[in-house]
């Protein structure tokens, strides 16, 4: 067979216990001072803000069932105990507000209930450790729920043992469509035990997200699965543990229901990690979809037998459904590489398109490099050794299973591959990927020859 296996993780997800609600005055909590960094490049503003001087309000149980805010007079709010807000109940957190969570604890939005936290450039919103050495849990949310932040600064969350991934930790229908749940608008993350943003099943930012900032996390600035990449807002992703988006290749995170683009956001995209195979796959039997990488995109791959960007096998009667369009320029191609620190080739696999390439797929300026890893098929395409001989692997940095309408690759360059550079791994005629592309340092053949439309090979056999 041209292609591997699927093979999927699954996270578990881990359910909050809480306990009682209670909103009172607690004489014992630390005030708070200090500057905000309101998440934004734009030039700094003047904190308006007083520092809390009150006794602050204790929060120290859950079940928020009806519409409440957390004033600024009343700061600091101080999380002792986890907080849900369910049954479709609002907490709204006013500008200036600052609130401090007990190590460990998170506050959880379920059942419709939704976070209201939209400070200014002069008055921001922070949430905060009680302790600074002691991180908190995050802010938790699971679909239909809502996360709405602006000029928000979430410091020292993202506690590992608070069954979360990250500060933030979106979860949405993992069976619908992408869900737009969480909003942010001149947000920082930093400090972050753990992910800045996790972004789990179908949960992703709305469309108009800007201007989020993560730095200091443990791990990556963001987790997400690739079907949740269009989104991604502008903004900083410098300064972390894992300088990268993690891009997790778990079931249900394909691009199979709609169309995903690859933003440049200033970090390379890295698919695959210790726990998931780093197979990312484009198409599927129910919808057209494509995958649109915007020039200066890096696609890293983690090594493993597994990894590479597979487009729609179709069927060797209906054409694919998947698609894939990477235009870089000149100035900003778009890559394709290993994620190990020392790269070398055949750490992964490459890209593969399926039985009938669909006529959309369109790569410009880009570079695919220390791919060629074992595919685990044969018998494909014609062997150099001639002899009427077909081929005794289909290992190569860009596989083609079924005969194009056109040469799609243009302008690009092949590097470093562990055997074939371009594989036209099919019975019909040559489609000539050789004129305007680049190939350096390949191991056996630039292009390989297809068997004839008969499934025959003939007696000699060119290896350009």
């Amino acid at each position: 067979m041209a292609f591997l296996p699927r093979r999927s993780l699954v996270l578990p997800f881990i359910s909050l216990v809480v306990g009682c609600t209670s909103s009172t005055p607690d004489p014992s909590a630390p005030t708070d001072s200090g500057t905000v960094d309101t998440g934004t490049t734009d030039a700094p503003v003047a904190d308006e803000c007083p520092a809390p001087t009150g006794p602050g309000t204790k929060h120290a149980g859950n079940a928020i069932k009806a519409d409440e805010t957390w004033t600024a007079a009343g700061s600091p709010h101080v999380v002792t105990f986890g907080q849900q807000v369910t049954a479709g109940a609002t907490l709204t957190i006013e500008p200036c507000a600052v609130v401090r969570v007990q190590a460990g604890y998170k506050l959880v939005f379920e059942n419709g209930g939704k976070l209201v936290a939209n400070g200014t450039a002069q008055k921001p919103i922070r949430f905060v450790a009680d302790d600074p050495a002691k991180p908190w849990g995050a802010l938790s949310v699971f679909a239909p729920s809502t996360l709405k932040l602006a000029y928000t600064t979430l410091e020292n969350g993202g506690d590992e043992p608070s069954s979360v991934y990250g500060a933030i930790d979106v979860r949405g229908d993992q069976l619908l469509a992408v869900q737009e749940l969480l909003s942010v608008d001149h947000v920082t993350i930093k400090g972050s035990a753990n992910y800045g943003v996790s972004l789990r099943a179908g949960a992703g930012f709305t469309k108009d997200s800007h201007d989020l900032v993560v730095t200091g996390s443990k791990k990556a600035p963001i987790r997400l699965l690739p079907r949740l990449a269009s989104n991604l807002p502008t903004g900083s992703y410098a300064g972390n543990g894992e300088d990268w988006f993690a891009v997790e290749t778990e079931a249900y995170g394909n691009v199979t229901l709609e169309d995903v683009t690859f933003h440049d956001r200033g970090v390379p995209y890295r698919v695959g990690s210790a726990s998931t195979s780093g197979e990312l796959r484009v198409g599927g039997d129910k919808a057209a979809v494509t995958l649109t990488l915007e020039p200066g995109v890096v696609l890293q791959f983690v090594k493993n037998e597994a990894a590479g960007l597979f487009v729609d096998p179709g069927t060797s009667a209906v054409p694919a459904v998947g698609s894939l369009v990477a235009i870089g320029t000149a100035a900003k191609p778009i890559v394709f590489t290993s994620a190990e620190t020392t790269k070398v080739a055949g750490a992964w696999r490459g890209l593969v398109f399926g039985n009938l390439p669909n006529a959309k797929n369109r790569l410009e300026h880009v570079r695919i490099e220390f791919a060629g890893g074992p595919s685990r098929a044969n018998s494909f395409h014609c062997d150099p050794s001639g002899g009427g001989a077909f081929s005794k692997d289909e290992d190569a940095a860009f596989a083609v299973f079924g005969q194009p309408t056109a040469a799609f690759l243009k302008d690009s360059e092949i590097a470093d591959s562990a055997s074939l550079g371009v594989n036209l791994a099919y019975s019909g005629d040559a489609v000539d990927f050789l004129p305007t592309n680049t190939f350096t340092r390949i191991a056996t053949c630039k292009q390989s020859t297809p068997r004839s439309k008969t499934g025959a090979c003939p007696s000699t056999v060119p290896c350009p």
